[in-house]
């Protein structure tokens, strides 16, 4: 069996001029930025970030042996970021710094998505210990403990584009702008059969894993392209590799990779959930039997899964750090010991049927306002559903006809529609949770002015306002949206997200708070965790 060991590129590493304790912005942070509808140049479109190879023509891209690389231009890492093992982060926290501070407050309206719920107290096994600012019990809406999710196993590849973590967008902080991520080459029964061994790995937690089709656009998801090599992105050489490790999981639509095609299937399995368990604040221990072992063991052929006590952290000169503030608070001592399913299941719902679906309100405008032809309409919404983990858009139609639509990846429940002609519209917030249920409410707006020749009149949804439930595994197929509302994540490395801690390669104050429509989803398991109560709605 061929090892699929993370090898080391030394030159990424420790550069002079940085300096240890650093805070920087965390990445993986939402910056709240309002999407944007701009209908100045007409109705606004997008295309599909789809590769549009169907999983069940994998067997057509199938490699019989894995294939001579050639050698290619190598692609620099973004700047500011290196890579420790499989794990690439700012240069800042490989030497030493934290992510987040006191000092690195939310931009203005931020507090807005702001929600209480479960912290250090309800969460950790030594809160007594755990350093202040982790835990702290305040999330964005979305993002809420304890949480359900999605993990979309891209085996059709597709363009990716560089800069940000935005799984909806195919935008990895790892990727190669322009250059098409390859098909999985080990074949479609391979494939099935790693996506099952991941889902056993994840058994504990309400997080079902899904590979014939993508989740729509408005579901957050974590997104790892299986098969592939090292040199398809711009990371150095390695079996697989992750943005990062994200603390408290705040990246709900994290990007990752398994460079995995012939290798067999436990052994891809490892990889892939490894690297996915980078995306939710998991590091690296020691353990032969532990899918977060470094190395991942490879020439065994066990398959691996989640440490279920506390195993002592690798802590090695060049290999990524640790988040010392939850070690503390799942295992005590001085933060050098991890406990991957009490970390894991700090976040995650147990399994079981999700039986109360999500709310969302059009809050402002009111239903009916008037507006000026060359005015901007902020579009404020309110989400809420009994688990974390759910997504909302605004869709603007006219008639029948929908106009455009946008996401809220920022979360920052507020959108600003521009270049509206003079008509009437209607708007709709709709919400998704991880159980796929969908929910809408709908007003209408007046745009003064005369009509247009081919403006509808909008008369029939004039003065609607909807507030069902709808529960469906069949999403619409609408790809429209406005191009800036998939780049404003990518901008959050160098923007003020939440003030948190993060994470650190030993000192206190790991905190590493970071942050869809398409056809039948297809569930491999709604799998869950124990002892996590269910969240009450604040205020």
């Amino acid at each position: 069996m061929r090892a699929l060991r993370c090898i080391l590129l030394p030159a990424l590493l420790w550069a002079p001029g940085a300096r240890a304790g650093d805070v920087v912005a965390n990445p993986y942070a939402p910056t709240h930025a309002r999407a944007v509808l701009d209908f100045s140049h007409g109705p606004v479109r997008s295309s599909s970030v789809d590769s549009g190879v169907r999983f069940e023509q994998l067997d057509a891209h199938r490699l019989e042996h894995d294939p001579t690389w050639p050698e290619r231009q190598p692609v620099a890492l973004p700047a500011g970021w290196v890579q420790q093992g499989d794990v690439v982060v700012p240069r800042a926290i490989a030497e030493g710094g934290s992510y987040g501070s006191p000092t690195l407050t939310d931009p203005p309206g931020a507090t807005l998505g702001k929600i209480e719920g479960p912290a250090a107290a309800d969460l950790c096994m030594f809160p007594e210990l755990t350093p202040p600012g982790v835990l702290t019990g305040s999330f964005n809406r979305g993002s809420e403990y304890p949480r359900r999710g999605t993990i979309y196993m891209n085996y059709t590849g597709g363009m990716l584009i560089n800069g940000g973590e935005n799984s909806a967008e195919n935008q990895s902080t790892l990727a190669k702008t322009g250059a098409t991520y390859p098909v999985y080459g080990g074949g479609e029964a391979k494939a099935v059969a790693v996506a099952q061994a991941v889902q056993v790995d994840y058994e504990s937690m309400a997080m079902r894993v899904v590979y014939l089709e993508r989740p729509p656009k408005r579901l957050p998801y974590v997104m790892i392209m299986m098969g592939g090599h090292y040199t398809d992105t711009s990371s150095g050489p390695a079996g697989g590799v992750a943005p990062g490790a994200d603390c408290e999981d705040s990246g709900l639509r994290n990007v990752c990779y398994a460079f995995v095609n012939g290798a067999g299937v436990t052994s891809q399995s490892n990889v892939a959930s490894q690297e996915l368990g980078h995306t939710m604040g998991l590091g690296h221990t020691y353990g032969k039997d532990r899918v977060m072992a470094f190395g991942y063991d490879t020439n065994s052929t066990i398959d691996m899964g989640f440490g279920d006590e506390c195993t002592t952290v690798l802590i090695a000169s060049g290999q990524a750090g640790y988040c010392s503030g939850l070690n503390k608070c799942h295992c005590g001592g001085d933060g050098k010991q991890q406990h991957d399913l009490r970390t894991l299941n700090m976040v995650y719902a147990p399994p079981g049927p999700d039986m109360v679906p999500p709310t969302i309100a059009i809050t402002t405008p009111e239903d009916g306002a008037s507006f000026a032809a060359d005015e901007t309409i902020t579009v404020q919404v309110d989400p809420w559903d009994d688990f974390g983990g759910y997504g909302w858009e605004l869709a603007v139609s006219q008639g029948d006809v929908v106009l455009g639509e946008v996401v809220d990846y920022q979360i920052s429940q507020q959108f600003d529609l521009k270049g509206l002609p003079p008509g009437t519209y209607t708007l709709t917030a709709r919400i998704q949770d991880q159980d796929d249920h969908i929910t809408e409410h709908a007003i209408s707006i007046t745009i003064e002015g005369a009509p247009g020749p081919d403006s509808e009149s909008g008369e029939d949804s004039a003065g609607s306002e909807t507030d069902t439930p709808t529960t469906s595994d069949t999403n619409d197929t609408s790809d429209t949206i406005d191009a800036s509302s998939g780049a404003s994540e990518s901008e959050a490395a160098s923007s003020s997200g939440d003030t948190d801690p993060g994470m650190d390669t030993g000192e206190d104050g790991c905190s590493c708070r970071t942050t869809t429509p398409a056809p039948t989803l297809a569930l491999l398991g709604m799998l869950g965790l124990l002892g996590l109560r269910r969240r009450t709605r604040g205020s």
